[in-house]
């Protein structure tokens, strides 16, 4: 997906929110903020067990324990729900775009950084969201969810004592791509209009 193509989605979204439903919720969730990586939405009901919701997410810094660590990310989901007025279980499928600068970590089984090289690039995500939502009052719900799917990455290399690249400089872009999750979490939420 181009980024033209998420751009006027996401236009197109803004624009619809009036006349798709009455229903209309924000969100906040309250797992990123304990890392200090504010993510949010709205979601707008779309018939008794449909919705569509548009959520971003971005950290406002540049470093954390010296190492880069910028990334935003913004994704588009459509959303089916097993009950009606967008309660309970809930299955979604979504595309997403983000950017970021970042030091890859040392996982077992994966090839890590050691700290002074940063990786700066962007991604694309297709994938399904699984989750639960349901209200606590009259205008508030909690909802928990977990998605991932194939994520695709186009990125560059960077010392950062110089930053100039550490790889091949006449080498465009390195490509990553894998199946991951990569979002996730608990959001408080608000009903605009119950």
């Amino acid at each position: 997906m181009t980024k033209s193509l998420l751009l006027f989605l996401i236009f197109y979204f803004l624009i619809a929110i009036p006349t798709i439903s009455a229903q209309t919720e924000i969100k906040f969730n309250t797992v990123a903020a304990l890392v200090l990586v504010p993510n949010g939405g709205i979601e707008l009901a779309w018939g008794e067990k449909n919705s569509v919701q548009l959520d971003v997410l971005g950290s406002f810094w540049d470093s954390i324990d010296d190492s880069a660590y910028h990334i935003n990310q913004t994704f588009l989901e459509y959303r089916w729900y097993q009950k009606p007025k967008q309660q309970g279980w809930f299955l979604g499928t979504h595309i997403g775009y983000g950017m970021f600068t970042l030091r890859k970590p040392n996982l077992p089984g994966t090839y890590g950084y050691p700290k002074g090289y940063y990786q700066s690039g962007r991604n694309s995500y297709y994938g399904i969201t699984v989750g639960y939502k349901r209200s606590v009052s009259y205008r508030w719900g909690l909802e928990a969810f977990l998605g991932g799917g194939f994520s695709n990455a186009f990125y560059r290399g960077y010392l950062k004592s110089t930053w100039t690249r550490y790889e091949d400089p006449h080498r465009q872009f390195n490509l990553s791509s894998e199946w991951i999750p990569y979002r996730g979490g608990v959001m408080l939420v608000y009903k605009l209009k119950p």
